[in-house]
This record gives C-alpha cells, structure tokens and sequence, in this order.
C-alpha cells in the first residue's frame, strides 16, 4: 500500500466523522452517527469507480451510465438510512429529519467530498520540456511533448502519436523514449503513454478518449497502482 493510499484512508475517515456531526442531530449518541455515516463511504466509492468506467464511453452509454450510478448510490443512501432508523432510533416516527431522506442530501454530500479528495490529491502534472526533436521520413521534426500522447514500438522502429492523430515515425527505441519522457508511463512492451491524456479501463489504458491499449501482466500492478492512488 503506497502513502498516497494510506493518506486517501485516513482522508475518508476524517470525512465519515465529519458526515457524523451532520448526522448527529438526527441520531442519538455520536458513534450511532458514524456509523451510520460509514454506511455512506460505498456511495463515494462506487461514484468515484463508476465515473473512472465512464471516461471512455460516449453517447447514450455514457447517459446509461450515469443514470445506474445514480439509481444505485440512491439506493444505497436510502438503505443506510433505513438501517439507522431502524436499529438506531427503534422505527420511532419522525426521528429522522427531512433533509436527510433526501436525495439531493445523499448526492451532495457525497459529491463534495468526492470534490474536495480530487482537490487535495490532484496528480501535478509533470513539467516535460517543451519540444523534442526526432527524425522521421529523414526529416527534422520538432514534436511538441505536451501533445504527444503515447508511443508505440513496432519492432525496429517506433510510431510517436499525438493528440491531433498525427503520427511519426522514427527510430528511437522505446526504452530510449521512456528515458527521456520521465513523466510517461510503460503499461506494455510495445506502449507507453502520457498520463494526462490516459484513463484506466479494466485491462487496457483508454489514450485521448479513442485509444485502446493493453496492458501486459509484467506491467499491470505498476499501471494499477499508478492510477489508483
């Protein structure tokens, strides 16, 4: 477990007790509370994992999507809530105040402090040098790294691609370009992408919303760490 993650744990706890004092005023005794608002982290999490899915999709899946997540974390706050009423207040009628059955309470709630984790933990971005300079088609060609989104080893040779489509050819190794690109990260031996332009999905890395690459098992822990802390 990296530090990050640890830091991540510790975040979420502090924000179930925060979530407790809220819920305080409606549950008797503070542990009752929190408890209760343990009930809540799923919803965070299951938000966060469903948006990370949906990066990739686009049109009508993409809306499926959000709607399921919707429904689900709805129903989850819904389920938490019942289970306080029931085994903490003994189904006592009219314990709960309103605004907390509410699903504009459950999503906001959550989504702020879904909000405030990727404000804390943002990734810096790296400060790549401006531009690099490759031949290809036996011609100088300056590329620019802040639109270079991935590179791909064919063999003897490597296609750098850009984030308008554009591809050159050259032939720099992909062991060379990793050097140099300290920022990317190696996700196969024939791939290595720039993270600002990546999204994981599953067992392949999404590039530039259109790019779906694999990941090779001798890389896939090192990939999944990256992107999940």
């Amino acid at each position: 477990m990296t530090k990050k993650q640890i830091h991540k744990i510790i975040y979420w706890l502090i924000a179930s007790f925060l979530l407790a004092i809220l819920l305080q005023n409606s549950i008797p005794y503070f542990w009752n509370a929190w408890l209760t608002a343990l009930f809540f982290l799923p919803i965070a999490f299951l938000i966060k994992y469903g948006i990370q899915k949906i990066g990739p999709l686009k049109g009508l899946k993409k809306w499926i999507r959000y709607f399921f997540i919707s429904m689900v974390s709805l129903y989850w706050g819904y389920l938490a809530i019942t289970l306080a009423y029931w085994y903490f207040l003994e189904l006592k009628a009219g314990s709960i105040e309103k605004t907390l059955i509410n699903p504009v309470f459950i999503w906001v709630i959550i989504g702020f402090f879904i909000l405030l984790e990727q404000i804390i933990f943002k990734k810096k971005k790296k400060s790549y040098g401006e531009t690099i300079s490759i031949f290809s088609d036996r011609k100088k060609t300056i590329i620019k790294i802040n639109n270079l989104i991935y590179i791909e080893s064919r063999g003897d040779f490597t296609l750098a691609i850009l984030s308008d489509g554009s591809q050159y050819k050259n032939n720099i190794k992909i062991s060379e370009w990793e050097q140099q690109l300290d920022g990317f990260i190696r996700i196969h031996r024939s791939f290595l992408v720039n993270p600002d332009f990546s999204t994981l999905n599953g067992n392949e890395v999404v590039v530039n919303a259109q790019y779906h690459l694999p990941i090779s098992r001798s890389y896939k822990e090192k990939v999944n760490d990256f992107f999940n802390s």
